[in-house]
Formats: structure tokens, sequence, C-alpha cells
């Protein structure tokens, strides 16, 4: 009875890995091609007010960063969109120890 159980469930395994080799797997596609050396750079826009300068930071035509220059002494800061959602955080010397690491694109596809 036990060699009865035993060659069904081996006749059972061995069906199985029949039916897996019928698949065959999905052809890969080649990644796009990338210029040696290409490197996407941000388009800096200057924008003068009264009382402070802008650098606005775009990459890939959206908006990443901006540097805020006070012109009454005070400390510059950044306004950052770490996710690329719109939602700028506030980066400066009064944000304590928060270190900004920097979110460089090499490339993309």
């Amino acid at each position: 009875m036990n060699k009865l159980i035993l060659s069904v469930i081996v006749v059972c395994f061995a069906s199985l890995s029949f039916a897996a080799e019928d698949k065959k797997p999905k052809p890969v596609q080649d990644a796009p091609k990338v210029k040696p050396g290409f490197v996407p750079r941000a388009e800096i826009t200057i924008v003068e007010n009264k009382d402070s300068v802008l650098k606005e930071y775009h990459i890939a035509g959206q908006l990443r960063a901006i540097k805020v220059t006070p012109k009454n002494g005070m400390p510059t800061y950044y306004l950052i969109d770490r996710k690329g959602t719109g939602e700028f955080i506030k980066l400066g010397p009064d944000m304590g120890s928060q270190i900004e690491v920097p979110n460089w694109i090499f490339f993309e596809w």
C-alpha cells in the first residue's frame, strides 16, 4: 500500500515538472540607448524680488528646489521637493541637523 501511494506521489510531481517546462519565458526588452556621459542638467531660473533672490532648479521641466537668499542679511535657506509631488519642505541653518541627501538623476527610462 505504501509503495502505491509513493508511486502516485512521484508521478504527480513528475507531471508537474513537465507542465512547468512547457511555459516559455517572455522576451526581454532591451534597455533604451543612453549616450555615454549624458547627465540631465538642472535648468536654473533666477528671480529677483525687492526682499530676496530666488534660484529655481527645474529638472526635466519639473520644479524640484528653490534657493532663497534674503536681501536683509538673513541666512539662505532652501525649499526642496523631495518626492516630486509639489510639496516643499524648508531646509536651512535653523533646521537643526537635518541633512539633505543629493537627489541626482544619472539616467532614467
